[in-house]
């Protein structure tokens, strides 16, 4: 017996707590066993039953049947003066229950299913059937940002968003809220669901989606581990589908380790069939503000960052560049490796000794020196590292030699990295800082990367007056609002320049994701010159329309891709390297060309050093000099790339790759500002 009531009592809990057309079900069940019930006690009365007589009857009252009679009962209770008196009691008891089950349970029924509509509603538990709407896989305090963007991009329309998260609906509402006037609000959708479990991300509609933006939770431990199991069940879910178009996914990788080995290693090949994979990382998304778009917010509240290389260093220049970076967190190595990629100039092709220097200050520098080493040990390979401990009262130098390349092999690289182990507030230090500021052979910035945003400030704010009296740029790292350094720094005439007019905050949490980088058409181009070459052996006269170049550059791997992206990001250095300021009517001449060729070649060492691949010893480059087939296996299993040398030491057919991309930058800035 208990058992049985046990049963029944979870059933009907489950049941009556779940959908509304369960509670509907649940109800009409009750009310048609009671009438049954009723029904079947009423035959032991007598009920007034219609005869043909009484049919015939015109000014007489018809009775009705037995059941048509109990069903008015049920329903009005009314009808009881009209039964004999014999039955009242009976009609009561009919009446009674009526009023229960219809007038109490049903109204309550009906009200409690529109509540719980609302409510379910409020708390994101509805799915609607969309399609050519926008999906975006969790919430963090980015994603506000991104909604903005959509909203204000005409591309998108007015589709839907769809935002699916664990955290409770109503609090990302309250936060989009602030950001969304009324009409963008009601292009939101909420559901609240998990993204390791397939059938809730069906839920989601990927299959007819205009785009997905897979961005997690904060606060997890194993973010990008989720979502790279996210995007494999949504690759699972689109194979099932007969007809899925490739729909962009945009992936954020919360550690730079994962999202360093996803610019090198390509997507399974059938993954790609169903989805375009853009992998996206928060710190090197803001080192991109910093050093490529130079950008941050809109309107008045818009921030211009100044480049690294402040005046032109062209050939003839007896300058270099010096980066420094106060902490080696992950924002302030991803702003390392960034400038890394983009600090070539060609006054390196005429002396070696103009290398841009890129300085790393720490105090357990030693520590993440050997890791920095470690992650780009490729790099580390061929290149010193200068080492500084002046963690004490005297500054001790070491120069740590390239780790397997000697003498020639190990002296073309125009990038250098230096370690300093210390607090950078200590005299000995600030005294360093000092005396770079003043060098006037040295164009200096510095970027505070510490952890924690007051003492970034503190720092930022600190520096050896030299710094400010010389409007040396000094990017200090916030999180949540940069309120405070943006008034420091803003300034309403160009002559009212004060001692932080130069600092600038970046490294904001709800502004970081740029939704359509021009950076990305201008790579796509470059690879269609790169590929146009390598068919014809010649420039192409035009580029052709942005679906072409979209095709062809979903067909290569990712590596590739992310090849060309850093080319892009390097143009506006290298035209500001030849003097070039107005990008209208370009025209590179062939010296032009020729020395960019070589800053191009430097600039793509490095990136293939940092990106994972190799330079080859002297063993393996004699069994690729002499077999074609061994010299593909080589780069593409192993990563070992044969043209990571010096200029000089290039064949003449790949420094005619060098040549065609250069020469082709008039035509990609020509197509680029079209758009």
């Amino acid at each position: 017996m208990n058992l049985l009531t046990r049963l029944f009592a979870l059933h009907f809990d489950r049941s009556f707590s779940g959908k509304g057309w369960r509670q509907l079900a649940w109800l009409f069940g009750v009310i048609v066993t009671v009438f049954l019930l009723i029904y079947l006690i009423s035959f032991a009365f007598i009920f007034p039953e219609p005869s043909l007589e009484e049919w015939t009857g015109i000014d007489k009252d018809v009775p009705m049947g037995r059941l048509l009679q109990l069903i008015c009962l049920f329903i009005d209770p009314g009808n009881i003066v009209e039964v004999p008196p014999y039955l009242r009691w009976f009609s009561l008891l009919v009446v009674v229950l009526g009023l229960i089950l219809f007038c109490g349970l049903l109204i309550s029924v009906i009200s409690n299913m529109l509540e719980r509509r609302v409510e379910r509603y409020r708390e994101g538990d509805i799915v609607y059937p969309l399609q050519n709407h926008i999906v975006i896989i969790g919430f963090d305090n980015m994603v506000s940002t991104l909604i903005q963007q959509i909203c204000d991009d005409t591309h998108y329309g007015n589709c839907h968003i769809l935002i699916q998260s664990t955290q409770p609906a109503q609090e990302i509402r309250s936060k989009i809220h602030t950001e969304l006037d009324a009409k963008n609000e009601k292009r939101i959708v909420m559901l609240r669901a998990r993204r390791d479990s397939i059938e809730e991300l069906e839920k989601l509609y990927t299959t007819k989606a205009r785009e997905v933006f897979l961005i997690g939770e904060r606060n997890e431990h194993d973010h990008d581990s989720l979502n790279i199991d996210c995007l494999k069940k949504i690759v699972d879910i689109h194979k099932r589908c007969n007809k899925c178009s490739l729909i962009p996914f945009t992936v954020l990788f919360e550690y730079q380790t994962t999202f360093a080995a996803f610019q090198l290693t390509d997507l399974s090949a059938e993954w790609r069939k169903y989805i375009e994979f853009h992998p996206f990382n928060f710190y090197e998304g803001w080192a991109k503000k910093i050093l490529v778009s130079r950008r941050y917010g809109k309107g008045e509240n818009c921030i211009e960052y100044p480049p690294l290389d402040r005046e032109a260093i062209t050939y003839e220049s007896e300058k270099h560049v010096h980066l420094v970076i106060i902490g080696m967190s992950r924002m302030g190595v991803a702003i390392g490796v960034e400038a890394a990629h983009l600090l070539h100039f060609p006054n390196f092709c005429r002396n070696p000794k103009y290398k841009s220097v890129i300085t790393f200050i720490d105090e357990a520098a030693d520590k993440e020196m050997d890791f920095f080493r470690g992650r780009y040990r490729h790099y580390f390979e061929i290149a010193s590292t200068i080492y500084y401990d002046m963690s004490g009262d005297k500054e001790l130098k070491q120069i740590l030699p390239p780790t397997r390349f000697k003498g020639k092999d190990a002296k073309f690289l125009d990038i250098e990295f230096e370690f300093i182990k210390g607090r950078a507030e200590t005299p000995l230090i600030q005294q360093k800082v000092s005396h770079w500021a003043q060098a006037s052979d040295e164009i200096l910035s510095i970027a505070v990367c510490l952890n924690y945003p007051p003492q970034s400030v503190a720092m930022g704010l600190y520096l050896p007056d030299d710094v400010y009296d010389r409007n040396i740029p000094v990017f200090v790292r916030q999180e949540t609002s940069s309120a405070l350094l943006t008034m420091l720094n803003s300034k309403k005439k160009e002559d009212n320049i004060h001692k932080y007019s130069h600092v600038f905050p970046f490294g904001m949490l709800d502004n970081c994701y740029d939704l359509d980088s021009p950076n990305i058409h201008m790579a796509q181009s470059i690879h269609y010159i790169y590929t146009f070459y390598n068919d014809y052996q010649t420039l192409p006269e035009s580029l052709p329309q942005d679906k072409i170049l979209k095709k062809m550059w979903n067909e290569i791997p990712v590596a590739h891709q992310w090849s060309n992206l850093y080319s892009a990001y390097s143009i506006d250095t290298k035209l500001r390297s030849l003097g070039i300021t107005d990008y209208l009517n370009i025209r590179l001449n062939e010296e032009q060309i020729f020395i960019i060729s070589q800053v191009e070649h430097n600039r793509w060492n490095i990136e293939k050093l940092l990106l994972g691949f190799r330079k080859p010893t002297p063993e393996e480059q004699k069994v690729i000099d002499n077999n074609d087939t061994q010299r593909k296996e080589y780069k593409n299993k192993y990563f070992v790339h044969t043209d990571i040398r010096p200029y000089d030491e290039l064949s003449e057919g790949s420094r005619n790759y060098d040549r065609c991309i250069t020469a082709g930058i008039s035509l990609i800035i020509s197509k680029h500002t079209q758009l």
